[in-house]
């Protein structure tokens, strides 16, 4: 007989990962992880966790964590064939004011070491990653879909078991398994896009330089940018396109992937930091080099039936703007909180339509802003090259200085820009001067009442909705409201009073007088209205789309 589960989840990666802590999180307490792999990454992989994914990891508790195992990067210094022309900040007056974030900044931190914080709370919540154990075919019973896993003796899987070893039947699948994905391949979806034809470059090595170490440094050179970027002590990533000539190494063809397909002699690799870095300095040791093809790619679609695809499974694209792991966690934020509620009875399948949707919208956003970004970077037109390296520098150097146009680069690259419209899951409302509108992600504001340093987003580290009732003086309504709400939902919706007083937490959400701001979980504005008769007949009409009423609470 084959074994039962709510949620199998294909793929013990950022995205695999941040599903499944989530999922147990809400309580989901029936929950398989599989992987192929024989354990955690060792490798650097993905680097750079932006303010968004922070916000993720801060619901899941995991922040702090995460802050404190990685390093800050506060700014990017830009280069010209080795000459400073610019400072793009991170951080400061650009993030604040714009970001409205507990985490105006960028993270550097090795996508091993991001893996072990999610895996160790995974634990944590009495889930085992089983490793070296693989989905190999799908089928859609009806009511369940049947995996039939292979488990493995060795880490390739050379000497493994038959087969279909094991049966399971899944009321649902995450597909988190990679770029190369399995469960993608058994739906038939379709993975378009280009294969770019410049190859990357990326090494791990230890340098005898003296750099800042909360910065990120781009240079401008012949045949595009190269990087650095501080992993900690004397540890820096090296990255960029290799330069047409340079390496010789052929491009793998086949399944699309950003896996390394080739090592980089040493000898090579030195060379590359000679001639493109142009900084003072040498490599002492190199920890880890190879060369990978870029690609741009999105799944035709990012769910069918059961299943679901996440991270990588469903999209790829060249690593301009370290969006790739931050892009897969937001895939899994979005997602599992609506499968809790769902596999919990407490909301209805429908919710889970509006994945699709909402994530697919991201996800053709970042592709477009990263394949100009990359085209920019490699092109070999004659013209595009020439002003690249004559005007670019110079006019990055230039703009760089404007305060707006700091605080959009902050949130192009923190992710805080991501906003969701239409469908059952966004609501009605308006917003008010300077806040955000149903769909925005929720802005981070202290609260000046209650403990030291807690903000609105803390409501949030607990599970489900949240409503922030913002009163008049005299006015007093929480009380009245709670009692409905549970009264009306089997799922609980927490509800907080934001008082006059409240001063930051009114600028940031752009209310003058009284109103209601409801909260999905993941960390996004579901409504707003006023307080009276007609937004909360508002307020239940919209919950009434996603959340099932107790039995016997008449329609």
């Amino acid at each position: 007989m084959p074994q039962e589960t709510d949620v199998l989840v294909v793929g013990a990666g950022p995205a695999g990962l941040t599903a499944a802590v989530t999922l147990a999180g809400h309580g989901v307490r029936n929950i398989r992880v599989v992987d192929r792999a024989a354990g955690p990454t060792t490798q650097s992989r993905a680097n750079i966790v932006h303010a968004r994914t922070l916000e993720v990891l801060d619901r899941l508790g995991l922040a702090e964590r995460t802050v404190a195992a990685g390093l800050r990067i506060t700014r990017v210094d830009l280069h010209e064939r080795g000459r400073p022309v610019a400072g793009i900040p991170l951080t400061g007056d650009a993030a604040a004011v714009e970001g409205r974030t507990r985490f105006p900044h960028a993270l550097s931190l090795e996508q091993s070491r991001t893996e072990r914080i999610l895996g160790d709370r995974l634990a944590e919540l009495g889930v085992t990653v089983e490793r070296r154990t693989e989905a190999v075919s799908l089928t859609d019973t009806g009511t369940a879909v049947r995996v039939a896993l292979r488990r493995h003796s060795t880490p390739d899987g050379a000497a493994g078991a038959a087969a279909g070893d094991e049966v399971v039947d899944a009321r649902w699948v995450i597909g988190a398994d990679g770029a190369s994905s399995t469960v993608r391949r058994a739906l038939g979806l379709d993975f378009g896009g280009t294969t770019y034809r410049q190859t990357g470059l990326l090494a791990d090595v230890l340098l005898d330089v003296d750099l800042p170490p909360d910065r990120l440094r781009l240079n401008l050179v012949r045949g595009g940018f190269v990087g650095i970027l501080p992993l900690g002590g004397r540890r820096y990533r090296l990255f960029g396109a290799v330069p047409p000539g340079f390496v010789t190494t052929a491009g793998r063809d086949g399944e699309p992937s950003h896996e390394a397909y080739a090592a980089l002699p040493e000898a090579d690799l030195r060379a590359w930091f000679s001639d493109y870095f142009q900084v003072t300095g040498t490599v002492e040791d190199v920890l880890w080099a190879s060369l990978f093809r870029v690609h741009s790619r999105i799944a035709d679609r990012f769910r069918r039936g059961r299943v679901f695809l996440a991270g990588d499974a469903a999209h790829i694209h060249s690593p301009a703007g370290g969006q790739g792991l931050n892009l897969g966690v937001g895939d899994a934020a979005n997602l599992a909180w609506k499968l809790a509620l769902v596999a919990r009875d407490e909301a209805p399948p429908a919710l889970l339509d509006t994945y699709e949707p909402e994530r697919t919208a991201v996800a053709r956003t970042v592709l477009r802003r990263t394949d100009r970004g990359f085209a920019l970077e490699v092109t070999s037109n004659p013209v595009a090259v020439w002003l690249r390296a004559n005007l670019m520098a110079r006019t990055i150097g230039v703009v760089a200085r404007q305060r707006p146009v700091r605080r959009g680069v902050f949130r192009m690259l923190s992710q805080t820009w991501i906003a969701y419209r239409g469908g059952v899951a966004v609501g009605p409302g308006r917003a008010g001067r300077g806040g955000p509108a149903p769909g925005d992600r929720a802005p981070h504001a202290p609260l000046e009442k209650g403990e030291s340093g807690a903000g609105v987003l803390d409501l949030l580290r607990s599970p489900g909705y949240h409503l922030l009732v913002f009163t008049a003086a005299g006015e007093s309504v929480c009380a009245e409201l709670a009692e409905a709400l549970r009264a009306r939902y089997r799922a609980a919706v927490g509800v907080r009073e934001i008082p006059p007083g409240e001063a930051a937490a009114r600028r940031a959400y752009g209310v003058r007088g009284s109103a209601l701001v409801l909260l999905r979980p993941d960390g996004h504005l579901a409504l707003i209205a006023d307080t009276g008769p007609a937004g909360r007949g508002a307020l239940t009409t919209h919950l009434d789309g996603v959340l099932l009423r107790r039995p016997g609470v008449p329609d």
